[in-house]
């Protein structure tokens, strides 16, 4: 789905602004901001109207002809600014897809340079774009691993309600909404809440790892950033903990180049209303800009007395100098009302009724980070110090039935990012080497929830809840410390190497303040600390056979340390606090590359091996155990294809199959009879495939951009869900789903828009996640029904 994946010539980088040295990409750098051996090249880029284009790359040609790494990316106004430009004769190209190329030679010889281009509509494809997986940009084909795209012009444009929205669009993803922005996620792994991905904003994680929230894209304002990056399967030697399934990084926008302010109003079925406002300029060295988004929903629609109230905003601060800084601050608070899960009865009989009503989430998180960029020659170093503050308190709606609990997870972070990239001539040589280190203390409370409800079995109503005893009340302090060292380079032309090391050291300080407990189902371990420590290789390549093809492959490991509730919320296993790290072995190899100027595709197939995996069983006793259960392997084939039908018509195809099995699985041991205990049976699901584990994924979206929309197009999309088990028995199964979207927007003038969608078009009847239990049966989350939303964005 190369509309989304490759779209654009330099597309942003796992750390964008904050990785990429100043002097390669900063995009608003003015005149006193640049060194004086340096020029700069600004301009515009318009269309045959003289309409700005917004989103465009301009960047300057290497010597050989291929696109280089040097550029930067057009605003609102179709601005760009590229500063710090060595004196000499330059080839500039801008691209965007579905535009033809423009090229333009500038020589620079101190100051400005200025130039005006312009782009027209032409059935083009792009060639394989620039992104990375080194925390720096890069060319496309370069990379070693698989990296989708969505770049920020799409999620303004898709205006998506929820992540899953705009997520499905990328290759063998799954993200499914369970209750107003919560969501669950699928990349390379079953559908679940697993904490199996690294979630980033600006390449900052955002949140500790063992304070892993599954729902943390709702903790990120996405309607409003510069683009999502997914890099697929384990996070090369660069990342830590969590990136085994992917790592999922959300970039903020720069400011624009001039003073501009924007103003979407939209609303839509179920009592949907959201505003998105932002605004920003440029003042010499120094850029602002600032977003904010207000999401209420009053409840009606999919469930019940379900209402949801979200309030985000970020402020962003560039400064471009010998030295460069980009501050960025963000901040959401979230109150939501969860509905629980329908029984088979009530999924049959269409139910809308929120059985939880009390059931309630409330977020509050806040990050503030400062990146630190100086680049000296053939040298840079970025130093990136961050805070963060995360609240959770929740009363879980999937615990009613069985352990009524409500819980608040409080945590504080500091932390830095430290690296220094050294290039070395010879074979093209990158040498990077850097520190990361966490230091996240917090605590956990948990209270029985007496409940009041009506009803019994399936047919229980919720209603209230008082607390009850104290059930687990510890401060616990997660930290790490975790050097590495890449090295890149290129021994021929056209292949290029990539391998590194990291070493993770991290652990918990855990103090509890009740008395140990050692039986029934609340068991507390006694003060303790736990440390980990793992050593993660890496080796990739690729290999470009000519300038429309290129071959790529790697060997990637990682490991995910057991989170804070996995160890020290013990309830009725026998043992958590020695919990082993999940450890995963990953092999991929793929091909991307173009077929004329209309159509470029990827495929990648990986085979990934976890073991020590951690669930929770639940046993014959109804009793919920964690525990390492074996080994699982997954594997795959990932496939996106764009084509320009006609100059006005695209056509973006991303499709997935895979198999998951249980290789070696054994949630419950054999045990012997006692004279105080039964005896066990064994419980083993060798050989089976993996629940929630859908055999294959699709995504299909066709655009046409009519010259009387004005800049507006309009779209259709269809999503395929396979079919998959829902129980690791394999005794029952769920058919999935295939829903249509459509969207439109028409551009009246270029400061007033007019937009629309309709999600699920033929109202069908879909269940987001489907689960079986001997305790609770099949279990459904009902899929959003027909819903219309429109809306009208003033100023530019």
């Amino acid at each position: 789905m190369y509309r989304f994946v490759l779209p654009l010539l330099v597309a942003p980088s796992i750390a964008a602004a904050q990785q990429q040295p100043p002097a390669l990409h900063a995009p608003h750098a003015t005149p006193s901001a640049r060194a004086a051996t340096a020029g700069a090249i600004e301009g515009r880029v318009t269309s045959p109207k003289g309409e700005p284009l917004s989103d465009v790359m301009v960047v300057l040609r290497n010597a050989d002809g291929t696109p280089g790494v040097r550029g930067a990316q057009t605003d609102n106004d179709g601005r760009f600014v590229i500063p710090n430009v060595p004196a000499g004769s330059w080839t500039l190209v801008a691209r965007r897809v579905g535009l033809a190329e423009a090229t333009r030679t500038v020589t620079v010889d101190g100051g400005a340079q200025t130039v005006e281009l312009t782009l027209a509509e032409q059935a083009t494809v792009v060639a394989p774009m620039v992104v990375s997986a080194s925390k720096e940009r890069q060319r496309r084909t370069e990379s070693s691993a698989t990296i989708d795209v969505v770049d920020g012009a799409e999620v303004r444009l898709a205006r998506a309600a929820h992540p899953a929205q705009i997520m499905k669009r990328v290759p063998g993803v799954y993200v499914g909404q369970l209750s107003a922005e919560g969501h669950n996620m699928a990349i390379r792994q079953p559908i679940g809440t697993k904490p199996l991905y690294l979630y980033l904003e600006d390449g900052i994680p955002t949140r500790a790892t063992g304070f892993f929230n599954h729902n943390a894209l709702y903790e990120v304002n996405l309607p409003q950033s510069g683009g999502i990056e997914v890099l697929k399967g384990p996070g090369t030697a660069l990342y830590g903990s969590d990136a085994i399934g992917g790592v999922i990084n959300v970039l903020t926008r720069p400011a624009p180049t001039k003073p501009s302010g924007e103003l979407s109003l939209e609303g839509g079925d179920g009592g949907y209303r959201r505003m998105l406002a932002t605004a920003g300029n440029t003042w010499g060295a120094n850029g602002l800009r600032t977003d904010l988004n207000l999401t209420d929903v009053s409840g009606a629609g999919r469930r019940d007395d379900s209402p949801y109230h979200r309030y985000s905003g970020t402020v962003r601060w560039d400064h471009f100098g010998t030295v460069n800084a980009r501050t960025v601050v963000t901040g959401s608070t979230i109150d939501q009302n969860d509905a629980l899960s329908l029984d088979s009865l009530r999924w049959t009989a269409r139910s809308t009724a929120n059985r939880s009503p009390l059931a309630f989430r409330k977020v509050r998180a806040l990050r503030a980070s400062t990146a630190l960029e100086k680049e000296s020659g053939a040298t840079l170093v970025s130093v990136t110090p961050y805070a963060r503050y995360d609240v959770l308190s929740i009363l879980p709606n999937w615990q009613l039935s069985y352990d009524p609990q409500t819980y608040t997870t409080r945590n504080y972070s500091l932390g830095v990012l430290a690296r220094v990239r050294r290039e070395i001539v010879p074979l093209k040589t990158k040498l990077i080497a850097g520190l990361d280190v966490d230091y996240s203390p917090g605590s956990f409370l948990a209270k029985q929830a007496i409940l009041t409800k009506s009803g019994t079995g399936g047919a229980a109503i919720y209603q209230s809840y008082k607390d009850g005893a104290t059930q687990y009340d510890y401060d616990v302090t997660y930290r790490s410390a975790s050097p590495y060292v890449q090295a890149e380079l290129s021994p021929l032309p056209t292949l290029h190497i990539d391998a590194g090391v990291r070493y993770d050291a991290s652990g918990y300080l855990y103090d509890t303040h009740l008395a140990p407990v050692d039986t029934g189902a609340h068991r507390v371990p006694a003060s303790t600390t736990r440390d980990y420590s793992r050593v993660s290789p890496k080796i990739g390549a690729s290999w470009e056979l000519s300038r429309a093809v290129a071959l790529y492959g790697s060997y990637r490991t990682g490991f995910r340390a057991p989170s804070q509730g996995q160890l020290f919320t013990q309830g009725s296993a026998l043992n958590t606090v020695d919990l082993k790290p999940v450890k995963v072995a990953s092999w991929e190899g793929g091909v991307r590359g173009q077929v004329g100027r209309r159509l470029v595709y990827q495929v990648a197939a990986y085979d990934m091996t976890l073991k020590d995996d951690i669930i929770t069983f639940i046993d014959a006793s109804a009793r919920r155990i964690a525990t390492n259960a074996g080994e699982t392997r997954h594997k795959g084939i990932e496939t996106s294809v764009g084509a320009a039908l006609l100059p006005s018509l695209r056509l973006d195809v991303a499709q997935s199959v895979s198999s998951q099995k249980y290789v070696t699985w054994v949630p419950q041991a054999a045990r012997a009879a006692t004279s105080t205990k039964p005896a066990v049976a064994e419980v083993r699901y060798d050989g089976n495939t993996i629940e929630a584990a859908p055999r294959d994924l699709s995504n299909v979206l066709l655009t046409w951009s009519p010259a009387p929309l004005q800049g507006g197009r309009v779209a259709a999309e269809w999503t395929h869900t396979g079919r998959y088990f829902t129980d690791a028995q394999n005794t029952h199964s769920y058919a999935g789903y295939d829903i249509v979207n459509l969207h439109a927007n028409y551009v009246v003038r270029p400061n007033l828009e007019l937009f629309g969608r309709m999600v699920n078009v033929t109202n069908a009847v879909y269940a987001e996640v489907v689960s079986f239990d001997a305790v609770q049966g099949q279990q459904f989350t009902p899929g959003t029904p027909r819903t219309i939303y429109a809306g009208v964005r003033v100023g530019r």
